[in-house]
């Protein structure tokens, strides 16, 4: 199993509602997954997620905006301190990050990529990087790819964005 970063692109309105009501904001972001999904609302990194922040930012937890956010950004919609609550990531966050990432491409991502940073920063999940070579490499490549094309399409729609780690 493991933690896998997951996100939902949402229009204005459907934005509004939920951070009215956030602890309905999994399940109705998980009743509506079908729909969103089919729609090109949905993002999934499976446990790419921490590799890919740290090429971003060459920092595990750390970095500077809009590169930070593309994968810790937004606010938590939940006030408990102990529940992993999705985060909010509002529209022009999203447009300032779609921006960023329109400016490193698939290709120079994969050449900033370096196994040895991953494991020696003991990114997520720290025992594939070295171990599984180039096919750790177009795993998380494959998947920025992916990220940049969400963020595009959230940003052209003027969405926010709900994500989650879990």
């Amino acid at each position: 199993m493991g933690m896998t970063w997951s996100a939902t692109a949402v229009d204005a309105q459907r934005t509004a509602a939920l951070l009215r009501a956030p602890q309905q904001i999994i399940e109705t972001l998980y009743a509506g997954y079908d729909a969103d999904k089919a729609a090109g609302r949905v993002a999934y990194l499976d446990k790419a997620w921490h590799a890919i922040h740290f090429v971003l930012n060459q920092s595990a937890w750390e970095g500077e905006p809009p590169w930070n956010w593309a994968i810790f950004g937004g606010e938590p919609v939940s006030q408990d301190p102990d529940e992993d609550a999705p985060r909010h990531v509002p529209a022009d966050h999203v447009r300032q990050i779609a921006a960023a990432l329109a400016t490193l491409p698939a290709d120079e991502f994969a050449r900033r990529y370096d196994a040895q940073a991953l494991a020696d920063a003991d990114i997520y999940p720290d025992v594939i990087w070295l171990r599984d070579g180039d096919e750790a490499k177009d795993y998380v490549v494959s998947y920025y790819a992916e990220l940049i094309g969400f963020y595009t399409d959230a940003a052209a729609r003027g969405d926010s964005v709900f994500t989650s780690i879990g």
